[in-house]
């Protein structure tokens, strides 16, 4: 759909105009004719109104046109974001009196700019190297080598000169709108692919019967990308070698035009099975029946296997230890409504056997339930 071309008002008093006339079969007398046009005139503005607010709508789909604030929440999709105006951080020498410590006085430059020590130091052999931090933003901050500062308000201790030797952090003004809006454009036009871990969680969530991806540094070879999955359709969720390699083909190939567009130039990518460590529990519970053992070894079963490895790159939730104090919380949580208590809970390792507190899942391991015993307390 194109965009709209906005009629005139004249144009849309007009339209409005003859359309009433149409639809009441009425040209004559005057006074009607009179009232057609009043009535045509004042709908002309708000309509006018209604097609500048769809152009308006329309400009902010797209970074070329949209509004600051518009653009803004583009950029944000994007991961493009304005750049703010920095301070300039300079290091300079100061000489003054031995052992006195230098920290927080202020200096003024030739720029008219104030600078405050921000990271101190003690005079040793009559002269300091410290900090200062402009206390103005922007490129007005920034000052050649060898420029002498003065200082501000007089200190005894000191001689009264800063001598910038360095600048440690460069000055800049907020970034322009037009500038922004290049850097948004650019990035909505050159999708950047084919390296970061949401590419390849993305790419392998495509693939037929995955619900779960992780990808990982190859720990011995760099640049190498190890790739875990997770099928739906499986015993305990472990891929077959057939589904392991279809999902080599999502990673690496567009689906659609068959090019290899995705996984970069570099070490090949390595779909990877996860895999499953076995645990037997031991509960101990107080006042439970067959019904609510049953509910127990339902939740903490779906506990151990809905435990999943942590991925700082795609992950924000954090779930991935098993341990006694969870499932005693999962237990009780379905006992204690129905007067039963879960007193004692004996988490261990099937292979190597190990009685434990806690397991913390890492790679592709997943958690699962191999017995799940009660023991009766009176």
């Amino acid at each position: 759909m194109s965009i709209p071309t906005i009629p005139t008002a004249a144009e849309i008093k007009a339209r409005i105009i003859s359309d009433l006339e149409t639809a009441l079969s009425q040209t004559t007398p005057a006074f009607p004719k009179s009232w057609n046009r009043a009535i045509a005139g004042a709908l002309a503005g708000f309509i006018l109104l209604l097609y500048q607010v769809i152009l308006w709508v329309y400009r902010q789909a797209f970074p070329e046109t949209a509004d600051e604030r518009s653009l803004t929440l583009l950029g944000n999709l994007v991961n493009v974001f304005r750049l703010s105006a920095e301070f300039a951080e300079i290091q300079a020498d100061v000489t003054g009196v031995n052992a006195y410590t230098i920290v927080d006085d202020l200096f003024m430059g030739s720029n008219s700019v104030v600078y405050k020590v921000t990271t101190g130091a003690v005079i040793a052999l009559g002269t300091a190297s410290v900090e200062l931090t402009a206390q103005e933003s922007g490129e007005i901050g920034n000052l050649p080598n060898g420029t002498v500062l003065d200082i501000v308000s007089p200190n005894p201790n000191l001689d009264g000169t800063a001598t910038i030797t360095a600048t440690n952090t460069s000055g800049d003004d907020a970034e322009s709108l037009d500038s922004f809006r290049a850097r948004v454009s650019s990035a909505y036009s050159k999708r950047r692919t084919g390296g970061a871990p949401a590419d390849y969680e993305a790419w392998g969530l495509e693939t037929p019967n995955f619900d779960w991806i992780s990808p990982l540094d190859e720990p011995d070879t760099a640049g190498e990308i190890q790739v875990y999955g997770r099928v739906d359709n499986q015993t305990d969720g472990i891929p077959s070698a057939g589904q392991l390699l279809e999902l080599y083909d999502y990673l690496t190939e567009d689906p659609v035009t068959g090019l290899r567009t995705r996984h970069p130039i570099g070490p090949d990518v390595e779909p990877l099975a996860i895999s499953r460590f076995e645990f037997d529990i031991t509960i101990s519970i107080q006042n439970g029946t067959t019904q609510i053992k049953a509910d127990i070894e339902t939740a903490v079963t779906l506990y151990v296997e809905n435990q999943e490895p942590f991925n700082a790159a795609i992950r924000k939730v954090i779930k991935d230890t098993i341990s006694e104090g969870g499932i005693s919380s999962v237990a009780n949580g379905v006992a204690n409504p129905d007067s039963a208590t879960v007193t004692v809970v004996l988490l261990e390792q099937v292979v190597p056997a190990l009685t434990i507190q806690s397991y913390q899942l890492f790679g592709g391991i997943f958690g699962k339930v191999n017995t799940i015993t009660f023991i009766d307390v009176v």
